[in-house]
């Protein structure tokens, strides 16, 4: 699973695992897959984040923070 590391505009962090990352009009999630569903493990206003980063690890074992871009908004809109 992949490591995420959420940047929010008041300079805070939040750093977890998930398979995906998605937004819709108004939040971001970031979910893992369990049983065959998708559940989430994270979400937040959109308005609060400054940006995602997500961590790869070099060949000689160093970690690299890379930037994301917001996925485009999918589905539904969650009230």
């Amino acid at each position: 699973m992949a490591h995420y590391r959420v940047q929010f505009k008041d300079g805070s962090s939040h750093t977890l695992q998930a398979m995906r990352v998605r937004t819709d009009a108004h939040s971001l999630y970031l979910e893992e897959r369990a049983a065959g569903a998708w559940r989430e493990v994270f979400s937040n206003p959109l308005e609060e984040v400054e940006r995602i980063q997500r961590r790869f690890t070099e060949n000689n074992g160093a970690w690299t923070w890379l930037q994301e871009r917001l996925p485009a908004p999918v589905g539904d809109v969650r009230a």
